[in-house]
């Protein structure tokens, strides 16, 4: 039984990184290891899993028949293991992506406990601000802000980006202090290209207003320099401004209405085994994004 489970762990990694080297790098094994484990299997199960070139590898009929009972056997067997404490220590190699600021602020310290907690596991990070595909870029899991656009990706919400308007305090005493949502329209504001939200920016207590600036950005950290600069006020998550504020060069504005907050989501590939590693860390960062003020969904 622990050599059928291991052979099927690495026919599901092979099917899902399309190669046997890709696959290899991700569980932290050779190829020559997965060959073995695939080979082992064809011959117990009288039949060819997969059509090999030298590029790739493509599922039979009977490969894709058998990778679509594979998920729930693993999961099971996993499931079984750590019932009676046999699951081990977690290995392997984890690729994951989550938005620049975010991971540089948080992401990052909580990934560095959960490597010493779990010294096996090496994780393979990609910072990007676009939502990258988690199946053709290979990735086990993704952290997104914002309302999620594709529904059939595996989700879990784990916390709420609070948000805040600023601007540096040489812009609001040229341009004026806003005392109401409403006088953003007589404002340079700073709009984020990637929010879903546009020129448009909402507000908690039910204020909505349609802003005009003669700057947008893809990214955080180019709003952030912006403000800094004094061209306008912009609008993103907290953690974002949090040193600036705290000295001084950006300012709050309208800290009597809080721009509506962004939900945190990770995402993981549909209809893929979720491995140990996979399960372990989504675990830990969900409890990692619970302790968080900034981040907790309680109470948000």
């Amino acid at each position: 039984m622990a050599d059928i489970s291991i052979w099927m762990k690495s026919f599901a990694a092979v099917t899902e990184a399309g190669s046997f080297s890709a696959a290899a790098d991700r569980l932290g094994s050779s190829q020559s290891t997965l060959s073995k484990h695939v080979a082992a299997l064809e011959a117990h199960l009288k039949t060819r899993l997969f059509n090999r070139t030298t590029r790739s590898v493509i599922l039979t009929t009977d490969g894709a028949r058998l990778y679509e009972k594979a998920l729930g056997v693993l999961d099971a067997i996993e499931a079984a293991e750590a019932s009676v404490g046999l699951a081990g220590e977690v290995e392997g190699v984890l690729r994951m992506t989550a938005p620049l600021t975010l991971a540089e602020s948080r992401v990052i310290p909580m990934l560095t406990r959960f490597l010493a907690d779990n010294p096996k596991i090496e994780i393979d990070f990609t910072a990007s601000d676009h939502a990258l595909n988690l199946v053709a870029d290979n990735l086990d899991l993704a952290i997104r802000v914002g309302q999620l656009t594709d529904s059939r990706l595996v989700a879990r919400k784990i916390g709420l980006a609070r948000r805040i308007a600023v601007a540096s305090p040489a812009y609001l005493d040229k341009a004026g202090r806003p005392n109401h949502p409403s006088d953003l329209e007589q404002h340079n504001c700073i709009s984020y290209s990637l929010s879903g939200a546009g020129t448009r920016w909402t507000f908690r207590e039910g204020q909505a207003v349609d802003i005009s600036g003669n700057l947008r950005a893809d990214s955080p950290n180019l709003l952030r320099a912006a403000a800094l600069g004094g061209i306008g006020i912009a609008v993103n998550a907290r953690w974002l401004f949090e040193s600036e504020i705290a000295d001084g060069s950006l300012e709050i504005v309208l800290p009597g209405y809080e721009p509506v907050p962004m939900p945190i989501h990770i995402v993981l590939p549909p209809g893929r085994y979720i491995s140990a590693r996979t399960r372990a860390l989504v675990e830990f960062l969900s409890r990692e994004f619970a302790s968080d003020s900034l981040l907790a969904s309680a109470g948000a």
